[in-house]
């Protein structure tokens, strides 16, 4: 695990409560709202920021994170914004641990060690690619592993957390465990079920478990809270973005708009306690 990663952690498991993590597409709509926008998200209460890598056909994600992929490549953005814009918020704050994700096409044709040797050299500290097969997984985790970079692995089901894909040498940073079925920002999570798939995966991998898929109200932060060592949202960021835009904002006033949101959000986890292990 990254020295960041693991001292997150380590400061959330100390204060006894979980971590917001919140998710917004590199690029969207363009370069420079996405810089406020990605700034707002650590200013406002992110504890880790998912950085998304633009993709061509973000088959996983729904229709809005799906149309925030589709503004970031009309913009012109690529697998190298993401970069860019880890780097930049490296150059803010050098704590704040940051973690790419993204689908495998972009990332082949960019090239495993090259695109890792950027991630590390821009100062992120892991990289989760959502569509991996399991020889792509073992070959990036070998990769990162060798530039001190988190290969995050998911778990998307009761089977993967009771025995996770791969050698246990491949898992590093956290588990990444899906909070309910299809794409992003779809069905409410099942709270009692993923809370038990979140235990399993904690305690088979040793690892720190992020919870995420359709987490979108504080309510439903603080359930997912209970059990998870932090919390992923993005269909209700990138939907606060979409809305602003539809409103004719950009800019600060845009990013504004997503910052309220994630501000919100960690408000109502402040006073959420991980009570199930």
């Amino acid at each position: 695990m990254s020295e960041r990663l693991q001292r997150r952690f380590d400061l959330l498991a100390r204060a006894g409560r979980p971590g917001l993590v919140p998710f917004a597409v590199a690029g969207d709509p363009d370069a420079a709202t996405a810089d406020l926008v990605f700034d707002a998200l650590r200013r406002r209460g992110a504890d880790l920021i998912e950085i998304g890598i633009p993709a061509r056909e973000p088959a996983m994600d729904g229709p809005v994170i799906q149309r925030a992929h589709a503004r970031a490549a009309a913009a012109g953005a690529g697998s190298l914004d993401a970069l860019t814009q880890a780097a930049r918020l490296r150059g803010r704050d050098p704590d704040m641990p940051l973690v790419l994700m993204g689908y495998a096409a972009e990332l082949r044709s960019a090239g495993p060690a090259p695109y890792l040797d950027a991630l590390a050299n821009a100062g992120a500290d892991g990289l989760l690619i959502v569509d991996a097969d399991p020889p792509e997984r073992i070959a990036w985790s070998q990769l990162a592993r060798d530039r001190g970079v988190a290969f995050i692995q998911i778990v998307a089901s009761d089977e993967d957390a009771r025995s996770p894909p791969g050698p246990a040498w491949a898992r590093s940073g956290f588990v990444y465990c899906v909070a309910s079925d299809g794409p992003t920002g779809g069905t409410p999570p099942a709270v009692a079920a993923l809370a038990g798939r979140a235990g399993t995966a904690r305690r088979v991998t040793g690892l720190p478990v992020v919870a995420g898929f359709g987490v979108r109200t504080p309510a439903m932060a603080m359930a997912v809270g209970g059990f998870a060592d932090a919390v992923a949202v993005g269909t209700v960021a990138v939907d606060a973005l979409e809305q602003a835009l539809a409103a004719g904002h950009s800019g600060r006033p845009a990013a504004d708009a997503v910052g309220n949101v994630v501000a919100r959000l960690a408000e109502g986890l402040a006073g959420a306690r991980i009570t199930i292990r």
